[in-house]
């Protein structure tokens, strides 16, 4: 029984293998139809049929392939990879029939592109030109006193600097010899003119020609009329004569002590009026067209957060500085109430309006009187300058202001329709009487940068359509289809042809990311130039200038033109001009060298990616010292170790670890990939 029973088992067995077998097999074959019918109809919904690429025919045909990434690669077989990126090449589009230099787009195609377009026309834009400088006297308000004649300060009323004074004050009073003297041939020549009343006419003459000069020696010894009226009825007899001050203000300056003995021109005190302040600024080249004389100027300080003070354009110095290829202006600050004191920091931004051919010049200042010598007097009515006593003249003959009816309103674009290549500035226009939306290249050439327009002086006429959104799409698709563009003004192929692959080095094609206007490098000279001016200060531990090497490096990294700068140099300037950018505020000098270490991050980023363009070699150095051990790098002139983070302590500290030779405007600046 146990023998019939194993063989039935084992039958089983057999049988059951065999099935589960064949079961396997049945659920492969089904699953394999399943995904070839899922991916059918997948294909047929995606694209409404299967298309093969038959890349035999496609090359028999003259189809070329480019890459999505680098439209600029153009290779005839279809089966190679990007020379650049190395990804997969797709088929040149064919679809839009227009002419060589045009491109047409079906109204789907401009909704995927968000293409948008805006008529051009005349307005007068507002510019914004970003200054920096600091507060000082109005040196019109300024008043030295200073010895008259030789003598001994016997007592000093002002003895501190700081303390306010009125006009008629008493500062001082002197004993003098000399004056004493001079007051009694005053007295002896009055006696004189008094006793020739009988005598000849000769001699009445010569003695009141005595009693003149004697008068006017007394003027110019400083003694006012009230005085030399008592010297001569001999009410005054005392032998020290008290000094007052001349004008309302702040002693800024004492230049003698109780007890000294000062000779003629020897200074005592400086009184200066704070009613009126200056704001001495710093102009680049760039700006300077957009500033005019009477230009209204806002301005904030760090010791009245939120506010806004104002003050209007006195004075543009007329050379430029050659060495920071600046040039001074000067704004006229009312300051009656006292909140703004001189050497207070300020950032100021100038808002001009920009006419056809240079700057508009505000009108509120029509009918009014100037003076030629102190433009910050400026009146209402005709009469003389409150300063040097000259007469005013009307704005109008200094061509300060002129006829508003006369100044021409300018062609305007705004900034998102120009695409930059470094020295061609293009738009992309819509062709007008066109069924189908169709789009050419215009070179413009254009003006002054005003807010978020340009002005345009060729290229396009008004009430023409241009491209404000999606432009630099438009010319991809000018690219992909060889026809003129940015970067391809003649059009036509520029990939290597037959191509399968190979170094990027090797072909032709253009990189915009890697392309860096020279506008952008010439910009990066006074950054370089601010960043060593403020470690030189630090070596020195002169805290004042290096917040004065800062405010530079605000300003100058401002001021850099990023136009035509693309992609990862784009976002790397981005990067680094936040690290460049220090705030003052509550700075130390421990506080200052570790910000310091943070503009130096930022500077290292840019020379790793730009090179140096500084227009001198340059040496990166390395402390290990520093910050607890840590280490940290600086960039420096010179070979001489001068360390910024020691300053006098460990001046000599470190050592010299790399070279850095200039590079100039049109060499190549891509230095190879970023390190993030």
């Amino acid at each position: 029984m146990s023998t019939k029973s194993s063989k039935f088992q084992s039958m089983i067995g057999w049988v059951w293998n065999h099935i589960s077998a064949s079961v396997a097999l049945v659920l492969i074959v089904g699953a394999l139809m399943l995904g070839y019918s899922i991916g059918q109809l997948a294909e047929t919904v995606a694209g409404g049929s299967v298309v093969e690429h038959d890349h035999d025919a496609e090359q028999a045909a003259g189809v070329d392939y480019t890459c999505s990434m680098h439209p600029s690669v153009r290779l005839s077989d279809g089966d190679a990879k990007c020379p650049i990126c190395f990804m997969d090449l797709i088929p040149v589009a064919t679809g839009s029939q227009d002419g060589g230099d045009r491109l047409t787009l079906s109204e789907s195609a401009i909704a995927l592109s968000r293409i948008e377009t805006m008529e051009v026309g005349r307005f007068f834009p507002s510019a914004e030109v970003r200054l920096y400088g600091k507060l000082g006297y109005d040196e019109t308000s300024v008043a030295r006193i200073s010895a008259y004649f030789p003598g001994r300060i016997d007592r000093l009323f002002v003895n501190y600097v700081g303390v306010s004074v009125n006009e008629g004050d008493h500062l001082a009073e002197m004993y003098s010899p000399e004056l004493l003297a001079a007051f009694e041939e005053l007295r002896q020549a009055k006696n004189s003119l008094e006793q020739s009343a009988n005598a000849s006419d000769f001699m009445r003459d010569t003695s009141r020609q005595i009693m003149d000069a004697s008068r006017e020696k007394l003027r110019l010894f400083g003694i006012s009329q009230e005085q030399i009226s008592r010297v001569e009825t001999g009410d005054f007899d005392s032998d020290q004569l008290t000094m007052y001050s001349p004008i309302s203000g702040v002693v800024t300056r004492l230049g003698a002590r109780e007890g000294d003995y000062l000779e003629t021109g020897d200074q005592i005190a400086t009184v200066a009026d704070l009613s009126r302040l200056w704001l001495d600024l710093e102009a680049y080249e760039s700006q300077l067209p957009m500033l005019r004389w009477g230009l209204p100027v806002t301005f904030t300080v760090e010791a009245h957060p939120g506010e806004v003070f104002d003050g209007r354009i006195s004075f543009i110095e007329p050379m430029v500085d050659d060495r920071t290829r600046t040039a001074a202006v000067r704004v006229a600050v009312d300051n009656t109430d006292g909140r703004l004191k001189p050497g207070m920091f300020a950032t100021a931004v100038a808002r001009p309006k920009i006419a056809a051919d240079g700057v508009v010049v505000p009108d509120d200042l029509a009918g009014k009187w100037v003076s030629p010598m102190h433009p910050t007097i400026v009146k209402d009515d005709p009469g003389l300058c409150d300063v040097c006593g000259m007469d005013m003249v009307s704005v109008e003959s200094l061509g300060i202001v002129g006829d508003p009816a006369l100044v021409a309103m300018p062609l305007v674009v705004p900034r998102s329709a120009v695409l930059f290549t470094g020295t061609r500035s293009l738009v992309y226009v819509r062709v007008a009487d066109e069924e189908e939306p169709t789009y050419e290249g215009r070179v413009v050439h254009l003006g002054p940068l005003a807010g978020d327009f340009y002005t345009v002086r060729s290229g396009i006429g008004e009430g023409e359509d241009v491209v404000v959104h999606g432009a630099f799409r438009v010319d991809s698709a000018m690219q992909l289809l060889a026809r003129p563009s940015m970067m391809m003004p003649d059009g036509g192929r520029s990939g290597a042809g037959h191509n399968h692959g190979g170094d990027a080095a090797d072909m032709p094609a253009m990189d915009m990311e890697s392309a860096v206007p020279d506008s952008f490098m010439e910009g990066l000279v006074p950054v370089y130039s601010a960043y060593l001016d403020a470690q030189e200060q630090l070596a020195d531990d002169d805290l004042g200038g290096f917040l004065g090497a800062v405010v530079e490096l605000n300003k100058s990294t401002e001021l850099v033109n990023t136009s035509g700068l693309f992609g990862e140099s784009l976002g790397l300037w981005n990067r680094s001009s936040k690290q460049l950018s220090v705030s003052l505020d509550g700075a130390d000098i421990e506080d200052a060298r570790k910000r310091f270490e943070t503009m130096t991050a930022g500077v290292m980023a840019l020379q790793q990616r730009f090179g140096n363009p500084s227009g001198e070699t340059l040496h990166v150095a390395f402390c290990p010292m520093a910050f607890d051990f840590k280490g940290a790098k600086w960039i420096q002139r010179g070979t001489e170790i001068n360390n910024p983070y020691f300053g006098d302590a460990m001046l000599r500290c470190g050592d010299i670890q790399e070279t850095l030779e200039s590079v100039k405007a049109g060499d190549d600046h891509d230095r190879g990939p970023i390190n993030d």
